[in-house]
């Protein structure tokens, strides 16, 4: 089964594919995004280069493209504006236009970085999305991973305009663990964004999408793209920051105690912690944050152990926020459903921060 979800951004919209079995028909779908199929480049991660990687070049080569191949390491972040050029370069080698197709093939690194020079090559060339990671394939069709400059991190993004997104199930499975979680904690992340009927049926996809069972992997992916794409579209400014919810706090625990904890902790943590601010805020139900909880937990995304002080934290939630703007704000749920921009009291920060922090101090002493 191959379901299609047509994603509506208002000027223009992605053709969005999802289901086992995907890739073999990559070509007949690539195809319909020009005219003529003339020529198109395949970006794509070195340990995918020789199996995905050749399917996805003979599936482009039956459908008449002549095909280009630009590998990257695998393991390497190339969200960063040194591979941009280095596309940049590659896409003026191979003579590409605006008429013809750039394919991205890999996980989110590899889906952004071709997003964004896509988006700027020869005033916008079609490009396709064959996301080989869960966390891809929950987001790459709507937000893209910002890329990083010689000194800071996830600074410059642009709105994906992918004409097509081909999320081949077959490959979850392959996926590397902290991918995989990465993209269960989007998938919670989307249906808490999304509204209350999401929220309760995503408690009944939890165990088939931890399955791999595909209907209720395609109704989660499916569901995810839904919410996304109504946050882009909100017409209130506030409302289309729903997306950061629990990213501003992920980035600050990120500076503090550095890349050895996977993101999806990470990001997981700043939504349990961006909960208990919007209770004080925003008067959100704390019985709703603990049902955010328990899904965390029900996706294996446990609480976690850390040490840090409080003035390291704060100095960090206030250096994250005033790289990016120049206003000290979170996106915070009013209700499940509804995520708005908030300013936050000073007192009220302080007592919530401190309590968090007591509370991850407290598990350091758990036995394991």
């Amino acid at each position: 089964m191959i379901r299609r979800q047509l994603i509506n951004f208002g000027s223009r919209s992605t053709d969005f594919r999802v289901g086992e079995g995907v890739v073999e028909q990559l070509g007949k779908m690539v195809k319909c995004l020009v005219a003529t199929p003339k020529r198109a480049v395949i970006v794509t991660e070195s340990s995918l280069a020789e199996s995905y990687g050749l399917e996805v070049s003979r599936a482009l080569i039956d459908a008449g493209f002549t095909v280009s191949d630009l590998s990257l390491p695998t393991g390497e972040n190339v969200a960063t504006m040194a591979y941009a050029v280095q596309l940049f370069d590659a896409l003026d080698s191979c003579d590409i236009t605006r008429d013809d197709v750039i394919v991205g093939l890999g996980g989110m690194g590899v889906c952004s970085l071709v997003s964004f020079c896509a988006h700027a090559w020869c005033g916008e060339t079609p490009f396709a999305l064959v996301p080989t990671t869960l966390d891809a394939m929950t987001s790459c069709a709507t937000s893209m991973r910002p890329l990083d400059t010689r000194s800071s991190s996830q600074m410059i993004s642009v709105e994906p305009r992918a004409a097509l997104v081909a999320c081949d199930l077959d490959l979850v499975p392959l996926c590397p663990y902290d991918e995989r979680m990465n993209g269960y904690v989007m998938l919670c992340a989307s249906a808490f964004i999304d509204s209350r009927r999401q929220w309760d049926r995503f408690e009944e996809l939890v165990e088939g999408v931890l399955d791999n069972a595909e209907v209720p992997m395609v109704d989660a992916l499916c569901m995810a793209q839904t919410a996304r794409s109504s946050v882009i579209k909100a017409a209130n400014p506030s409302a289309r920051n729903a997306l950061e919810f629990g990213v501003t706090t992920a980035r600050a625990l990120r500076s503090c105690l550095g890349d050895s904890i996977p993101a999806y902790h990470l990001l997981a943590e700043g939504m349990r912690f961006e909960a208990r601010l919007a209770v004080d805020a925003f008067g959100f139900d704390i019985d709703d944050v603990f049902s955010l909880d328990d899904r965390l937990d029900d996706l294996g995304v446990e609480e976690l152990p850390f040490e840090l002080e409080f003035d390291r934290f704060l100095t960090a939630l206030k250096e994250t926020r005033f790289k990016r703007s120049n206003r000290f704000m979170f996106s915070l749920p009013r209700h499940v459903g509804t995520v708005r921009y908030a300013t936050v009291e000073d007192d009220v920060l302080e007592r919530h921060a401190r309590a968090y922090l007591a509370s991850r101090a407290e598990l350091m002493d758990e036995p394991a």
